[in-house]
């Protein structure tokens, strides 16, 4: 049981340690001058869930941490017994990561109640211990899905 969470945790650790990598060599990360629009990020409200795909069940929503809604930022859903987590808000130019913490594989699919969207922008397949990503450029509103769970559901909104 030890191993496995040493293991779990040793991945978790490697996943951020390579998007702070990535966002360091890629210029998008300034650790000294934080975003003036953070501050303002935080009292922002989420906006309420439409889509022509449907709505998302009744989870809960939630902010994604000030830090992470910047543009160009990255957040990430942690994917564990089978659940999204709470929905997310987040700016434009946001890439949003999940990382498969169960011991089967999940799809983050753009759709609803397992079923991919017409001409979904996204499917990532998320093996075991897995992670992808996805960067949203445009403002909405986005239902995910687990096309092999057709339970799991959250809702991306991005302003």
């Amino acid at each position: 049981m030890l191993l496995r969470i040493f293991l779990f945790g040793s991945a978790v650790v490697a996943v951020l340690v390579a998007a702070l990598v990535w966002a360091v060599i890629s210029g998008q990360y300034e650790a000294a001058q934080p975003s003036p629009s953070a501050s303002a990020a935080a009292s922002g409200e989420p906006a309420a869930s439409s889509s022509p795909a449907g709505s998302a069940g009744a989870s809960a929503s939630a902010e994604a941490s000030p830090g992470a809604a910047a543009s160009g930022e990255a957040t990430m859903v942690e994917i564990l017994n089978s659940d999204f987590g709470p929905d997310l808000t987040v700016a434009v130019g946001t890439t949003v990561m999940w990382m498969n913490g169960d011991s089967f594989a999940h799809t983050a699919t753009e759709g609803s109640n397992g079923v991919a969207a017409p001409d979904a922008l996204f499917d990532l397949q998320l093996a075991a211990g897995a992670s992808d990503s996805y960067t949203f450029p445009e403002a909405g509103t986005y239902l995910v899905t687990c096309t092999l769970h057709p339970n799991m559901n959250m809702t991306i909104t991005v302003k």
